[in-house]
């Protein structure tokens, strides 16, 4: 089986391990896959629509780990999958004792498999970036950027999705000079569900150009927003998008190669209106609405929990507000956030609300400038 294969960057849940270095080169081979456990049949999970506030929770199916991987012991919601609307949705965190080399931690039932191979960011050790590779028949890998213990020491699920398939996404036009990652991957797409911009579809350019496509006029914010994605050897940056459609893609360290070789639009999405969000009230110096981006806001979509907005500070303190009650989470969650120039960190909110940024190195100057709450959601 030949897959994307990438070595992603950890992340800092206050945890406490040093940073690990990144590898400077992307691995393509057949990756040796080992399976102890084969997973069969359908799971049932509810059809509640994710839009309306007044629908019912969606129902989450708790994912079988593998090859020694389990439930991150420290306040995390067990591994689970939700499906609604033909997108999948993660929760939880797990690990596995730094030994292990193992990096197929689960298979999705059948029903949650991607008709492609999909690559999506995730939180790991350190508030660095990683990915799961999720190939076609379920079996997901969790890669690491780096130093592999960044991924075993902890790997958040909080904040990670994907579209199941292309039906009813538009193919977005690339601009010269960029073109479809190849046949293994779905190509650049975008939909719109129940008022959410989502995106799917593997992208490289041999260029210096990184604006990309622009988003015909129905999907375009009115405000400029910032998401998270995942682009070569597991590193993270961002999609720039402009209230004219414009999107420019940038990686963390304006590394260009990482943007080259491979940018995953997969689990990428960002809602379109601010209507019925609540706004946050923010504290210890943070501001809203740096770079033209919205102001920050939040809403319960049935149980799951959607950001819009951005701040920014000129303070050095990491707690930029408290979530009401109706939006905190049952269990502590960390979502992962796009920063200035496309740098790494996460949001850390516990049950009683209280929300901490948490930045990839000691450095807090790009949290400071523009931290990006588009695209960040966790499940109640």
């Amino acid at each position: 089986m030949f897959a994307r294969h990438v070595h992603g960057r950890p992340a800092a849940a206050r945890l406490g391990t040093a940073r690990p270095r990144r590898r400077a080169s992307r691995h393509w081979r057949a990756v040796p896959v080992i399976v102890t456990v084969l997973l069969g049949g359908s799971v049932a999970v509810s059809p509640s629509a994710v839009a309306a506030d007044a629908a019912p929770d969606v129902s989450f199916t708790k994912l079988t780990l593998l090859n020694g991987w389990g439930t991150y012991p420290f306040g995390s919601a067990s591994p689970a999958i939700a499906k609604v609307s033909g997108i999948v949705y993660f929760k939880g965190a797990l690990s596995t004792d730094p030994s292990n080399t193992n990096n197929v931690a689960f298979i999705l039932p059948p029903g949650f498999r991607p008709s492609k191979y999909v690559n999506v960011p995730v939180d790991m050790c350190n508030s660095t970036g990683g990915e799961l590779n999720i190939a076609p028949n379920g079996v997901t890998q969790v890669i690491s950027e780096g130093n592999n213990a960044n991924a075993t020491c902890f790997t958040s699920l909080d904040g990670v999705s994907f579209a199941l398939s292309p039906t009813s996404f538009t193919q977005l036009k690339l601009r010269p000079g960029w073109k479809e990652f190849g046949s293994l991957f779905r190509t650049a797409a975008v939909r719109v569900v129940n008022g959410i911009v989502h995106f799917e579809g593997e992208i490289r350019t041999a260029g210096k150009n990184l604006i990309a496509f622009t988003l015909p006029a129905k999907y375009r914010p009115s405000r400029s927003v910032y998401l998270q994605i995942n682009v070569c050897t597991g590193s993270i940056g961002w999609l720039n998008i402009t209230p004219k459609g414009v999107v420019r893609v940038q990686a963390e360290n304006n590394e260009l190669w990482a943007v080259q070789c491979g940018t995953s639009l997969d689990g990428a999405s960002f809602v379109l209106s601010s209507t019925s969000f609540t706004p946050l009230k923010l504290t210890n110096g943070w501001m809203n609405a740096p770079l033209g981006s919205a102001k920050a806001m939040v809403r319960n979509f049935s149980g799951i929990v959607r950001f819009k907005g951005a701040i920014w500070t000129k303070g050095t303190s990491s707690d930029p507000f408290i979530l009401p009650k109706p939006f905190r989470p049952a269990k502590r969650v960390y979502v992962p956030v796009a920063l200035c120039g496309g740098n790494n960190a996460r949001l850390d909110i516990l049950p009683n609300g209280v929300v901490a940024i948490e930045t990839e190195s000691a450095d807090f100057t790009q949290a400071r400038c523009l931290t990006s709450l588009d695209g960040a959601w966790f499940n109640r």
